[in-house]
């Protein structure tokens, strides 16, 4: 009786074991120029924020929010997200540009930064100049 318990155990589970869905794990894995956009890769994302930190006396290092990159492929294990780099946007000049990742709870899953320092090297990087 015992054996038929345990048979009837693990036919009644084992079908909860085929339908288990992998986990969908949220990462931020770079962030690159490429003109005219910023690119961010990653995976399973919910929002992708763009943030710089201006040049000047009395700023928060901090920073403060530019906008939002838009994703620009399905959504998944290697997603593409765009940011279109305007010259005259609050990007430039800044001493600072990086990405905050969030998974789709709102959580936040990353940051990376550009791989620039200083205004001048941002201000090439992104418009040339």
């Amino acid at each position: 009786m015992q054996k038929v318990l345990q048979v009837l155990l693990l036919v009644g589970l084992a079908p909860s074991f085929g339908n288990a869905h992998p986990q969908k794990h949220s990462e931020l894995r770079a962030i690159a120029v490429k003109r005219p956009n910023i690119v961010v890769r990653g995976s399973y994302l919910g929002k992708v924020e763009i943030w710089a930190v201006p040049t000047g006396t009395g700023i928060s290092p901090e920073g403060g929010l530019v906008g939002k990159a838009r994703r620009n492929n399905a959504a998944g294990e290697k997603e593409t997200w765009l940011f279109p780099i305007v010259c005259d946007s609050p990007l430039i000049p800044s001493t600072e540009v990086f990405v905050k990742a969030f998974d789709v709870k709102g959580n936040q899953v990353g940051r990376k930064s550009l791989p620039y320092s200083g205004a001048g090297d941002i201000a090439q990087a992104l418009c040339g100049e």
